[in-house]
Parts: C-alpha cells; structure tokens; sequence
C-alpha cells in the first residue's frame, strides 16, 4: 500500500468515526470518562476469540502473481559471477478458522485493545505453464484497535472499531531457485527449480469493524463481530536475502516489493475475562 493510498484511507476512517459520533448527538469532550448510568465504567480485561479469516483472492493474492529477481551479478573477492534467478510465489490462500488472544482496557465508553491472529491455510499458486502448486500457509497478525461502544447503559452493548494491524503470511517452500547456468526444461520450456526456501510475506494495514458485547457484569462478556483489513504487503523475505545495493539497475528488489493489495473480512466470536 503507498502512501498516497495510506493516507486517503486514514482520512477515511477518521471520518468514518467522526460521522458515527455526530450520528449519535455525542460530543467527545462529554464521552472521555464514564458516566454514572454506565454498565461497565472502568475495566482491564483478557479474552480469547475464535477467527474466521482470509485474504481476498480478486487483489493481489490471486494465486498467479509472483516477484522475482535475478540472474544478479555479485562480485565476490575480486570474482564476479552470475547469481540463479529467486521466485517468490504470492498464493491465493482458502477462508479458514483460526484463534487470537487479546488485551485490553476500557474506560466508559471507550477501549483500547491489542490482539494477536493466527490462522492456518493452504496457499495455490498456479504457473503461466498451467502448473498449480499448494503449500500449507500461515496468515498471522498483531492488531492496535480503538472501540466506541453505544448503549452504554445496558448490558448488551453494540460497537465501532478502528486501528492498525501487522499482517504477516507464512508460505511453505514459496521461494524457489532457478537454474540460470543452463538452458530451459526443454518439456515445459521453464527454468528447472535447483533450491526452495519458506518465505515471509509482511505488511501494515487498517481495521475498521463492527461488533457487539454482552456484559454478564465487570468480570465476563461474549462478543463478536466483524472488520475489514485494508492492507499493502511490501516486504518479501524468501531463499536469498539480496540488498538494494546488489542489484543491478531495472531489477526487482523482494524485500521491497512495493505495494501487494490484501484485503479481508475477518469474522470473530469470543470471551473476555476483566479484573481490577
């Protein structure tokens, strides 16, 4: 994601957020602390949620995209020679269930809240050859997010949500080798794989969310709810660690891929457990 993206997209959720709170006739400096009618005024609490969690397959993670780099030439001890080519796959990865632990604060109408996501999944990747490669995927995340609960006199208590999230996903075997000293598979017409290596895909996005908590009291609520991540992927970690400095004019560098678009709706149902 660049920067110009990035930021028309905090502007938005701040007025996002801007608009419930006129919506509602609230005034900021009025919502600050609890009020004496509040269910819950203050609390510090854990939790645990059950995720439903995805990256959406119509952007960049497709399952036929990938970044690639080489043949490099690297000068080594007064040598030059000419590096094999690095592919990194960017799979399209399946929905699927995972878990997060977060937590948090409140104060009366508001909460701050930090979390911990982790899913696993299978990542497929198909080739220009036609060629479907499948790897085992892990989709993780830590996440800073803001709550403005409503109702806040009752016990059910519906709210908004805003924050960043770290993104990061994990690909089995996803960066592969080629063979640049000899010529193409002469069958399939693509470089033979000598050497494969995990690699790590990692960004920064926004949440923006809607939920709801039921207080049974101070101590324990169920809730769930729903937010879109809105992230750009632009780090690439797989087989080589090549630097900037490496490379020679033109190339791709994967550690610094620019902006792969991976949004996702994640879904969420749990428990917290608050103390004083």
């Amino acid at each position: 994601m660049n920067l110009k993206k990035a930021s028309t997209l905090a502007l938005l959720l701040m007025a996002f957020g801007g608009f419930v709170s006129t919506t509602l006739g609230d005034s900021l400096a009025d919502d600050l602390g609890a009020q004496p009618s509040d269910f819950i005024k203050s609390r510090t609490y854990i939790g645990g949620v059950g995720t439903s969690t995805t990256l959406d397959q119509w952007g960049d993670f497709n399952g036929t995209a990938s970044v690639s780099i080489g043949p490099v030439s690297i000068n080594s001890g007064g040598v030059t020679g000419i590096s094999n080519q690095e592919l990194d796959l960017i799979p399209s990865i399946a929905r699927n269930f995972g878990f997060g632990i977060l937590v948090g604060q409140r104060e009366g109408p508001w909460a701050v809240e930090v979390s911990y996501w982790r899913s696993d999944h299978t990542g497929t990747y198909i080739s220009s050859a036609a060629v479907t490669f499948t790897a085992p995927s892990r989709l993780e995340a830590i996440n800073l997010d803001f709550k403005r609960y409503l109702f806040t006199q009752l016990p059910t208590q519906p709210f908004v949500s805003l924050g960043l999230s770290f993104p990061w996903l994990f690909v089995r075997q996803g960066s592969q080798i080629l063979d640049y000293q000899n010529p193409p598979n002469i069958s399939t017409g693509q470089r033979n794989v000598v050497g494969v290596s995990d690699e790590i895909i990692s960004g920064f996005g926004f949440n923006a969310g809607i939920g709801l908590e039921v207080y049974v009291d101070n101590n324990f609520s169920v809730l769930g709810g729903a937010y879109e991540r809105f992230a750009g992927f632009n780090q690439v970690n797989g087989a080589e660690k090549f630097s900037s400095s490496s490379l020679p004019s033109g190339s791709a560098d994967p550690s610094q891929v620019g902006s792969l678009e991976g949004n996702g709706l994640n879904i969420y149902v749990g428990t917290t457990f608050g103390f004083q």
